[in-house]
């Protein structure tokens, strides 16, 4: 039984490896509309076409603009960029606070100052009530913003022994209540020292707003008295145990201040205005040139990437857009522009307008479509959503093999087959190699794709000691290099078995593409011995401690197809048809509603969200986009330490794992004779209830930074863990 209870503890602690590190992604671009450089244009960028920055679809909050003029491919100074933002009304969610002023200012939401608009309680106008404890009101009169960390309506329950968690090291907990239950002693405390306390009596007869709500006010800069954490209490009570009380509104800001002081410069924009409600920037001072392969940090985060393009012409103009670096863990929607619901609109997505699908600027590839066709109210099936992506020809990034045909789909760049153009190597056209030792070359006549791993041109060494590490647990390594250095024995393995081998002639006098590429086909589903893996070496040595060669090209696609045979479903949509270059997809069986506050997933990944909206009129119809989620997850770094720590686990339970194979007998009877502690577990499990609200709270914090998905794994991480503790118990 002990060594049961190894191998399960070392599952466990495997799982929350995997858990933990598994789909980590380090970064987010988000970007805006695609732009060409044409003298005289303005392009410009609003929230509605550039989801790097702020906005509110329930609300229509948010109206951050850039604005370029471009004059001789330069955005000249100091009125080249023109950035401007202004400050609007914005509901708490706790309604009955009122309005504060919120303003989106470099991409992200922040706080103005509070409104004096009186809210409507019971049917009677009352003093907004933040508003009221504050003494200055206004953040931009002292030329300064305040981040917002919380609005929250959210019932909770507080406890004298478990504070309520605010931001930024706040907490504000229960000291004590009177015997009637009516007075509450307060204490907030921010790094564990207490800065503030108050009583308040959310529960006395005829309860007002100041009665139930708390409020912290400090100075932030030359702003005084400023409420910066406001909490609404429902009810209080004093139990005989511990005292609790009922939460149900919660707002926080920030308490050190962002700088918008005229002249603060942001990389190359500066403050160039700031009244009561809106902030101007400008590119004072700072020119910028729109020239190809060219990444400018414009402000704080945003930058303006330009094509690495060379097919430069007034008809064919260079390309560029704007975007948003996201570094910061948690979940982010690519969303495509806000369209209204509007009976017999046929409104569309492209790459160019939405970051959710493939494109590659450089080459202008990828032309994923979705148009969607509105009748009352509704997408029908099957037309009410059409999906199109065709095959294009991409170049490798070695060259010199030539191209393949590259295809965005549901959002990633996919390989569809090899193309038969040939390339020019040295003034003469040569057979396109990867093509010419595939037997077939289109996926999408067997109705599949292959994700592309690996398409790189850089200069790397390998020797034989040190093999090539690839993709899905590939790798090549040298064996051996014959005494003159010409022909070299290649080994491919995966998982650490070996797959493949060859020998090629890099070094050889004249050597061809085909001395000098390694390659290895298998088939995959109905397409027969296809190239998934190329690799061209420059060079090879023999030397006298360990041979070496240089590589200058890899291509790797996946060995595991991405299915796109007619009928096959992802979510709402299907697959109505495929050709030789091209997939469409509609919602056949599938009609969806278009109705206020829906969140509905359209095709792996992809979903549609619509406002919630209250004020729907033919002059100010519903609110939607598209959108793509993905996740910049932050535990990775945690948790190679655990990761690390389980591989010792591994190779430790290894010959315990080979020793309980003895026991599988024993163990099935063990089972049965479980069955005997349900009863037993029962027990524990009733007992493990008080420390369920805690445990709850540490898995909803780990949570917010855990991957979509994971929650299976941390499920499967609870079973063991029971498991575990059975096995104890019947020891």
């Amino acid at each position: 039984m002990k060594k049961l209870a190894a191998i399960t503890f070392t599952s466990m602690m495997l799982l929350l490896a995997t858990a933990m590190v598994v789909g980590a992604v380090d970064n987010v671009e988000v970007r805006g509309e695609v732009q060409t450089v044409v003298d005289g244009t303005t392009p410009s960028w609003t929230p509605q076409t550039f989801a790097g920055f702020y906005y509110d679809i329930d609300d229509d909050l948010g109206n951050e603009n850039i604005q370029m003029t471009i004059t001789n491919n330069k955005l000249e100074e100091p009125n080249g960029v023109k950035y401007t933002t202004t400050a609007q009304e914005n509901d708490f969610e706790f309604e009955d606070w009122g309005w504060y002023k919120s303003i989106g200012f470099l991409g992200d939401n922040f706080f103005a100052g509070y409104s004096e608009k009186k809210p409507v309680v019971d049917g009677a106008e009352i003093d907004p009530q933040l508003y009221k404890e504050s003494t200055d009101r206004n953040l931009l009169v002292d030329e300064q913003l305040l981040k917002v960390l919380m609005d929250d309506d959210d019932e909770m329950t507080v406890t004298s022994g478990t504070p309520l968690k605010l931001e930024e090291g706040y907490e504000l907990g229960i000291k004590s209540i009177d015997i009637d239950g009516n007075k509450v002693y307060l204490e907030l405390s921010k790094d564990g020292s207490v800065v503030d306390s108050k009583v308040i009596s959310p529960s006395k007869d005829q309860a007002t707003m100041s009665d139930k709500t708390y409020y912290y006010k400090k100075d932030i800069g030359d702003t005084k008295d400023l409420v910066i954490i406001g909490v609404h209490f429902k009810n209080a009570f004093r139990g005989a145990d511990q005292n609790l009380a009922t939460i149900d509104g919660v707002f926080q800001v920030s308490d050190t201040p962002t700088d918008v002081e005229v002249d603060t410069e942001y990389d190359k924009m500066r403050i160039a205005s700031v009244s009561t409600d809106t902030i101007t920037m400008d590119n004072k001072d700072n020119s910028i040139t729109l020239s190809k392969n060219k990444d400018t940090t414009l402000m704080a985060g945003i930058g303006i990437k330009t094509a690495d393009q060379d097919d430069i012409t007034a008809e064919n103009p260079l390309r560029f857009y704007i975007y948003k670096e996201i570094t910061e863990p948690g979940t982010y929607e690519l969303r495509g522009q806000v369209q209204s619901v509007t009976d017999g609109a046929t409104p569309s997505w492209t790459p160019k307008t939405f970051a959710g699908f493939y494109y590659d600027i450089d080459d202008d590839l990828g032309n994923e479509n979705i148009q969607m066709t509105i009748t009352n109210n509704k997408l029908e099936e099957p037309n009410g959503v059409k999906y199109t992506t065709t095959a294009q020809e991409n170049d490798f990034e070695f060259e010199d093999w030539g191209w393949y045909k590259s295809i965005g789909f549901l959002g990633d760049n996919f390989f569809a087959g090899y193309s038969e153009k040939k390339p020019v190597v040295d003034g003469a056209e040569i057979d396109p190699q990867l093509y010419k030792e595939s037997t077939d070359r289109n996926l999408l006549v067997d109705e599949q794709l292959l994700k592309v791993l690996m398409d790189d041109d850089d200069e790397m060494t390998v020797t034989s000691g040190t093999p090539l590490k690839l993709e899905e647990g590939y790798e090549l390594g040298i064996k051996s290099i014959d005494i003159d250095g010409n022909k070299v024995y290649l080994e491919l393995s995966k998982d650490g078995s070996v797959v493949d081998s060859k020998v090629i002639s890099p070094s050889k006098d004249q050597a061809t593409m085909s001395d000098k590429t390694y390659y290895y086909k298998k088939d995959i589903g109905d397409t027969k011995d296809l190239v998934i893996i190329g690799v061209h070496f420059k060079n090879a040595f023999r030397g006298a401690d360990q041979n070496l060669a240089t590589i200058d090209g890899v291509f790797q696609v996946s060995d595991t197809p991405s299915d796109v045979e007619v009928d096959t479903e992802y979510d709402k949509m299907r697959i109505a048809s495929v050709s030789t270059d091209t997939i469409t997809m509609d919602n056949k069986d599938n009609s969806i509603t278009l109705s206020k506050n829906k969140d509905t997933t359209l095709m792996a990944g992809i979903g549609i969200k619509t406002a919630d909206q209250d004020d729907i009129t033919a002059e100010n119809p519903l609110r939607f986009y598209i959108y793509k989620a993905v996740t910049i997850e932050g535990a990775a770094a945690e948790a190679a330490p655990v990761a690390e720590a389980a591989k010792e686990n591994v190779t430790e339970a290894a010959p315990v794992a080979e020793a309980a194979k003895e026991n599988v007998t024993e163990a099935a009877k063990t089972v049965e004779e479980a069955k005997e502690s349900v009863t037993e577990a029962a027990k524990t499990v009733e007992e493990a209830k008080e420390n369920v609200t805690e445990a709850a709270k540490t898995a909803e914090k780990t949570a917010e930074k855990a991957a979509p998905g994971f929650e299976v794994l941390f499920a499967l991480t609870g079973l063991l863990a029971v498991a575990y503790l059975v096995l104890g118990r019947r020891e």
